[in-house]
């Protein structure tokens, strides 16, 4: 046991020891509670800056690292988003120019313990302005519409419009006031009084801000008496055909013949030709009846009227807008007015919707009516796309080719068509998308039967007949019977389906065999014709109508082809061929391509597109080589196994039909 004197020696190091670890871990320190706070302020958590921007600096006091938040202000930008210590955030703003005070909001928050400080920026607002571009306005006294250029740093929400008139008589004649940015427009109603009126249109805006601050301007208006204008300007066609689409502001007017009055069934309804001597056109709609008659030579305002487009058959056109009465400045009979008369080849695209005269043609294929499409189609609600319209190719007798359109509407569609020559006089249009597919460059639209001048007598046509199969009902012939001569032309002369087991008067498969014919001219509700039309079953790439041993001795004027067909048409995944090619050759052996052409689907219930109510005629020139020849061939190749509806043809089961087939000659 230790004695007290050494326990003393012992005791007291110890104590010294456990004195010396106290005085470490109490400066050392280990626990939250001994850490030093970050620390930061802002000198100024709600500046003030004015509404002609610059910089503004913000002191920052802090013991910490620090950055900036998101600020979602684009008009606000931060020059230095982070720092250290005590710092200057330094913030710059754009212009505010509207009259509404604008406050961004975002935060300054140290890096480590999160310490914030909010921060809410104002920039007051500018002084309100409103200021009109003109002060006074006279117009004339028919309707008009107007735009006053506008300067104002007030939102158009923010400005009252006031109308204040000096007569009571005839008030509310300034309709349709509009603020917009940068500009205010308005129209002006027709005068009736044979005095002029006047009208101050007030724009003014109250200021919110509570100071009371008065803004305003205001547009005196002053309308001429009726019947008073100040002239307009005649504008050549050409320069109102290149007019931006929208409203026309300019006082011009042009001048013209009336070539369409917006009555045809042939045509777009209430849709008015207005034609210059060079027979450049431009299409306008009224918006009331205007006693207008054919060929009247008219001075047509365009002042306040609009610039819009329609689409026909795949083809846009310009039409002028909101012509009534008030825009017929001058309106006479012209009865030296007459259409240009010009051949096919002579169209051009300054020819689009006018009225012209062709001269020297004739149908290609003088038979049937205006329109030769099964008329019960018409009657059921899914074939008016493919009853729409009906094209029927012309001639004339330079060798030009083109479609004659005629409607379903037209009264006289199923009139027979005159078999001579002559002229036809109609609208020129493109077809670029109709149930028959493209139809070339130009077609021509008849207004009224009158305007197909073409002489009934077919010995006054300018081409003569070398072949033609063109069957009237008949059974003429044994079954089986390989090719068949034609109806008019050398009996030598065939014409036979490859691959087939030869023609026959009823179903045959792999045969070809006689189906009926629609013919707009016939008579009854169906409109057809009997057993005239050969229909086959067996196609692919390769398969091919030919016709051989025509013989063109002694012709040295030009040829031309006819050729009326469709395939059949299906709702489900196939249907007839639908690419052909017409070639020709001199020994059976060398053959060589005249043109390229699409068959379209006969139609059937279900069916709206890509189809049509009866076969479709083309019409070729022939090269010149066929004259003067003891034996031509030309066949119609099937080229590939793409079918009227797109997909693939089912081989035998697809079938095409072949309803006419003709070579011609100029006489």
């Amino acid at each position: 046991m230790l004695n007290n004197k050494h326990s003393k020696q012992i005791i007291y190091p110890i104590l010294e020891i456990i004195f010396m670890l106290f005085m470490y871990v109490s400066f050392t320190g280990c626990s939250d509670e001994d850490k030093i706070s970050e620390t930061l302020e802002i000198n100024n958590l709600s500046p003030v800056i004015p509404a002609t921007g610059g910089s503004i600096t913000l002191d920052i006091t802090s013991n910490a690292t620090w950055k900036v938040g998101k600020v979602d202000a684009a008009w606000l930008s931060v020059e230095n988003g982070s720092g250290t210590g005590d710092g200057k955030l330094v913030l710059s703003s754009d212009k505010n120019g509207t009259v509404s005070s604008r406050t961004a909001e975002f935060f300054i928050v140290t890096t480590k313990d999160g310490k914030y400080c909010k921060i809410e920026l104002t920039q007051l607002a500018t002084t309100p302005f409103i200021e009109l571009d003109q002060n006074n306005l006279e117009v004339g006294a028919r309707p008009r519409s107007h735009e006053i250029e506008l300067n104002t740093n007030i939102p158009a929400g923010g400005i009252s419009v006031e109308i204040q008139y000096e007569q009571e008589e005839g008030d509310n004649w300034i309709v349709g006031i509009n603020v917009e940015p940068n500009v205010l427009t308005f129209q002006t109603i027709l005068n009736n009084l044979s005095s002029e009126r006047v009208a101050t249109i007030i724009l003014s805006y109250q200021d919110v801000s509570g100071e009371e601050i008065e803004v305003w301007d205001m547009l005196t208006v002053t309308q001429m008496a009726s019947g008073n204008e100040p002239p307009a300007e005649r504008a050549d066609f050409s320069y109102v055909k290149n007019l931006p689409l929208g409203e026309i502001t300019e006082n011009i007017y042009i001048e013209g013949n009336i070539v369409s009055t917006g009555v045809s069934d042939n045509f777009r309804k209430n849709t008015h030709i207005i034609q210059n001597d060079n027979s450049s056109a431009i299409a306008f709609e009224a918006s009331e009846n205007l006693s207008l008659n054919k060929y009247d030579k008219v001075q047509l305002l365009l002042d306040g009227s609009q610039i819009e487009t329609f689409d026909d058959c795949g083809t846009r056109y310009r039409v002028i807008k909101g012509i009534n009465s008030a825009n017929i400045l001058k309106s006479e009979s012209d009865v030296n007015f007459a259409p240009e008369v010009i051949h096919i080849t002579d169209l051009t695209e300054d020819h689009l919707l006018s009225v012209i005269t062709l001269q020297d043609v004739e149908f290609a294929m003088p038979y049937g009516g205006y329109a030769n499409f099964h008329e019960y189609y018409v009657t059921q609600p899914f074939a008016d796309y493919a009853t729409k319209h009906y094209p029927a190719p012309m001639r004339d007798i330079e060798g030009g080719n083109l479609y004659l359109i005629t409607n379903r509407e037209v009264t006289y569609r199923r009139n027979p068509i005159p078999k001579g020559s002559g002229m036809i006089t109609g609208l020129v249009v493109k077809m670029n998308d109709s149930a028959y597919g493209d139809l070339g460059t130009y077609s021509i639209r008849h207004l009224e039967e009158s305007d197909i001048n073409i002489d009934p007598d077919p010995t006054k046509r300018f081409s003569e007949i070398l072949v033609e199969w063109e069957l009237e009902p008949t059974t003429g012939f044994s079954n089986g019977t390989p090719s068949l001569p034609p109806t008019t032309g050398s009996s030598n002369a065939t014409l036979l389906k490859d691959g087939t087991t030869g023609f026959h008067s009823g179903n045959t498969p792999n045969g070809i065999y006689l189906i009926d014919k629609y013919r707009g001219d016939k008579l009854g509700a169906n409109t057809v014709i009997s057993k005239s039309n050969f229909n086959v079953d067996s196609w692919g790439t390769g398969r091919y109508w030919i016709m051989d041993n025509v013989s063109t001795l002694g012709i040295t004027t030009s040829l031309s082809l006819t050729i009326e067909a469709n395939s059949v048409g299906s709702t489900g995944t196939w249907g007839g061929p639908r690419d052909f090619v017409v070639e020709y050759s001199l020994d059976g052996e060398s053959w060589h391509q005249v043109a390229s052409y699409q068959l379209t689907g006969q139609i059937e219930a279900g069916m709206t597109q890509n189809v049509t109510a009866g076969p479709k005629i083309f019409t070729y020139n022939l090269p010149d080589e066929l004259l003067n020849k003891p034996n031509i061939k030309i066949r119609l190749m099937n080229v590939n196994n793409t079918s009227v509806t797109g997909g693939t043809t089912t081989i035998p089961s697809a079938t095409s039909r072949l309803a006419h087939f003709s070579i011609r000659y100029t006489k």
